[in-house]
């Protein structure tokens, strides 16, 4: 959907960039969706951000994990509460950055699970995974153990969402 002007403030609309019945990932009977933009509002429920850094529009910054490299990713569940998504991805700056830094939802993952198994332990039926970025597009980490690639790496749920970023 387009971007539409109103008083003056462009107000950005997710595209559906794509589904998969079936993920993989979910329980069965499950399916996700893609969901991409330049400036979203933050969709409900939200248990996890994560935050796309870019170096030349063709390069974006992963970490290693338990399960090999990915996006900087913060699970918003803590022992108090959910956090905020504005306050995980601010928290994730602070992290890979170093500092603040102003950041905007480029898209997201939005798993849709009818009934959950007992390896599931997200929020049931829907739940959108976040993908943010630095609106400052020269930002770059702060020294650490990650590292730049072209493409998602062992098929992340998030690529379309970063494809559509990077590819515009």
């Amino acid at each position: 959907m387009a971007d539409i002007v109103e008083n003056g403030a462009v107000m950005d609309f997710p595209r559906l960039i794509g589904s998969l019945p079936g993920a993989p990932w979910l329980p069965p009977g499950s399916s996700a969706e893609f969901w991409a933009g330049d400036d979203l509002d933050i969709p409900r429920p939200t248990p996890i951000v994560r935050l796309l850094v870019t170096r030349g529009g063709k390069e974006f910054y992963c970490v290693p994990t338990a399960n090999g490299l990915d996006l900087p990713t913060l699970f918003l569940g803590t022992p108090e509460g959910w956090r905020l998504p504005v306050d995980g991805v601010a928290e994730l700056c602070r992290r890979i950055l170093g500092a603040p830094a102003e950041t905007r939802c480029i898209g997201y993952v939005r798993n849709i699970v009818p009934e959950p198994d007992e390896s599931y332990t997200l929020p049931v039926p829907v739940v959108n995974i976040l993908v943010f970025t630095p609106r400052d597009p020269t930002l770059e980490p702060v020294a650490g153990d990650g590292t730049w690639v072209t493409e998602a790496p062992d098929g992340r749920h998030w690529w379309p969402v970063v494809r559509e970023a990077l590819l515009g």
